[in-house]
């Protein structure tokens, strides 16, 4: 891509709700020029606390700049009459991330509400959703009901579980630095995508890429990402340990993981010391862990800041509403096309008769044939008797329960 395309490409990247507005506004210190960062909520106040992100005021008629209290309810209300706003952030946007804390107030309305809007642009749509805990009750169910109505309106949608956020969390750890640990994730992968879409690296990624790992509305996306900036001795056995800690992190073992992936965009960052032997071996390692077999997106960057460490962050997409209808078009087709070729055929098809169990054949010979009625003979004790009280059988007024050698009149001789 050239420096005038990465000029005019336009990334938007949208903080909705209290805690998506806190992440957007961190990362808006380390976007590029060419990333515009906004905080949108319906409390002026905290607004006001947002220090780099521009802001909008949305609900202001409903809410009153006081914000919804988290009620969802409201806060749709409010959203309502800003709908046109909402849809001029969206307009001429080549990349539209999304951030948002699905807690049921003013972030889980914006989150469903701008969703919708999107779909009527051309953008590539990504979504990073935080989950409530799942002891919080209603919040917890409002926040799985919002994360289902919006999977199938982006291409991708990335959510972190609170109750990931505590396993992760060491005992002594305070709320806020577990909180932190969630807000980091979203802040590498955010990085990452900025340098997919305007670093060069040492192998290089771009818009192209990720619509291509993103083709679809809708599926199953995964991501994974390293955490704390662990230091390693830069050596084989030290690399190797890194990676396999990485690969037994929660992003590789939750429930909600997609079984299988179609697409898969792995990114690496490291000093200017990282070697190409390195990335390979990261890269295999990483493939081989979620079992891929189709071709793998891989992007390398050289971060300064990095020393002795590395960076990672995976993207994949499992498209199963995709592959649901290809299986449904597949077996329409194939309906088509055996009702097409027995019309084509025509008298043809009744010369190629297919194959019949000969069993199958008996019982339709019996029943339309003219001829002799066979008697059926059993071992079984049970059937003993089987012509006890029966009336006499004639065939073509012969007394078919006379013996032939009588019918016949033939003579048997006995030795």
């Amino acid at each position: 891509m050239s420096e005038l395309d990465l000029m005019n490409l336009k990334v938007r990247v949208l903080g909705l709700g209290g805690a998506g507005s806190l992440i957007v506004d961190t990362f808006c210190n380390q976007a590029s020029a060419n990333v515009e960062c906004y905080a949108l909520d319906s409390d002026s106040k905290f607004l006001g606390s947002i220090k780099s992100a521009k802001t909008m005021l949305v609900g202001q008629e409903v809410c009153r700049g006081i914000g919804c209290g988290g009620d969802i309810e409201l806060a749709q209300q409010a959203i309502e009459q800003d709908r046109d706003l909402l849809n001029q952030i969206l307009e001429g946007r080549d990349v539209l991330i999304l951030v948002a804390g699905l807690g049921g107030g003013i972030g889980s309305a914006l989150a469903s509400v701008i969703s919708e809007l999107s779909g009527k642009t051309n953008a590539l749509i990504l979504g990073f959703f935080i989950l409530p805990f799942s002891f919080e009750g209603s919040r917890y169910r409002i926040s799985n009901t919002t994360a289902e109505h919006i999977r199938p309106l982006v291409h991708g949608m990335f959510t972190i579980q609170n109750d990931l956020l505590l396993q992760e969390g060491e005992g002594n750890l305070s709320a806020l630095n577990v909180f932190e640990n969630g807000n980091r994730w979203i802040l590498n992968s955010l990085n990452s995508i900025q340098n997919v879409l305007f670093e060069n690296g040492l192998l290089n990624q771009d818009l192209g890429s990720l619509k291509k790992v993103f083709s679809q509305l809708g599926g199953k996306s995964f991501f994974a990402v390293s955490g704390e900036k662990e230091e390693f001795i830069s050596d084989m056995e030290s690399v190797q340990t890194f990676i396999q800690a990485f690969l037994s992190g929660p992003f590789f073992h939750l429930d909600i993981r997609p079984s299988h992936l179609d697409k898969l965009l792995i990114i690496i960052k490291g000093s200017q010391n990282l070697e190409l032997s390195v990335i390979n071996d990261i890269s295999s390692l990483i493939i081989k862990e979620l079992n891929f077999k189709k071709d793998v997106n891989l992007g390398a960057f050289i971060d300064p800041s990095l020393v002795n460490t590395l960076e990672i962050c995976i993207f994949g997409k499992s498209e199963v509403e995709e592959k649901q209808l290809e299986a449904k078009s597949s077996d329409r087709s194939a309906k088509e096309d055996a009702s097409s070729s027995s019309l084509d055929l025509g008298l043809e098809m009744s010369e190629q008769k297919p194959k019949v169990h000969k069993s199958k054949l008996g019982k339709k010979h019996k029943e339309e044939s003219d001829s002799q009625k066979e008697f059926q003979f059993f071992d079984n004790g049970e059937n003993r008797g089987y012509f006890e009280n029966t009336d006499t059988e004639f065939y073509k007024e012969i007394n078919l329960d006379m013996p032939t050698y009588l019918r016949k009149g033939i003579k048997v001789k006995y030795k």
